[in-house]
């Protein structure tokens, strides 16, 4: 049976866990989303909305030893939550585990929100899997959007985020859509694409392809409704089945 992995109640406190629980909601994997435009209802496991892009080779990946899923995101993960839990339980992993806050930064701590990384390398310390046997997804960089000076900057920010994951642990990173920042955005998906190349088990997730379809994202620009919720769900779960052939 599979379940959903929740973080010990003793760490609750620290990392602020976004509650990871089993939940049935109206769009299945392999339903179209309704009310977004074309041709957004197509998307679904095994589409092609989940083209990777990135440094892996996906062949070099042992697809049946991963079991597992540790997700780290900011507030898009949080409204995606329970489409996200459903449709990574269908792709089969044993343990779903998300961790997700609004506010979340890569590398940086907001007062009692820390940081992905910081995270990352607490979960990854708990050790009750194998490196290799956990998918890793990160989901962070819009709340680190105009942060930074530079590239580069931002670049040292990712990598302290990338070196928290196991080394063995295949990565998918989501990238970022800002649409009043649009050169912001850009750097910060240029970070993401040069530390994400710099790994040999590592792909992106494009979302910057995807929020500017028309009925995804709210009036702000930045955060899905319900329907762009569900495509959210879909572009990671897609790049997931991608990235490990499932």
């Amino acid at each position: 049976m599979i379940r959903s992995r929740l973080v010990p109640l003793a760490l609750v406190g620290l990392i602020g866990l976004g509650a990871c629980t089993s939940t049935s909601s109206e769009a299945s994997s392999n339903e179209p989303v309704e009310g977004v435009q074309a041709p957004l209802p197509t998307i679904g496991l095994g589409s092609d909305i989940g083209q990777i892009s990135g440094g892996a080779d996906v062949r070099a990946i042992d697809t049946g030893s991963v079991e597992s899923v540790v997700m780290i995101g900011d507030s898009i993960t949080v409204g995606a939550q329970p489409y996200l839990q459903e449709q990574l339980e269908q792709l089969g992993f044993e343990e779903v585990t998300i961790v997700a806050k609004e506010l979340k930064r890569v590398s940086q701590n907001i007062r009692d929100n820390p940081s992905g990384a910081d995270i990352a390398a607490f979960v990854a310390d708990d050790g009750s899997r194998d490196a290799d046997e956990q998918l890793w997804i990160v989901a962070l960089g819009t709340n680190d959007i105009s942060q930074y000076n530079s590239v580069d900057d931002i670049v040292a920010e990712m990598e302290t985020m990338v070196d928290s994951v196991p080394d063995e642990a295949p990565l998918i990173w989501i990238n970022t859509y800002f649409e009043d920042r649009p050169e912001d955005t850009a750097e910060v998906n240029a970070a993401i694409e040069e530390v994400v190349a710099s790994r040999d088990n590592a792909v992106v997730g494009r979302w910057d392809e995807i929020a500017p379809s028309e009925g995804v994202l709210r009036s702000d620009g930045v955060h899905p409704g319900d329907d762009g919720a569900k495509v959210f769900a879909a572009l990671v779960t897609t790049t997931a089945a991608d990235f490990l052939q499932r």
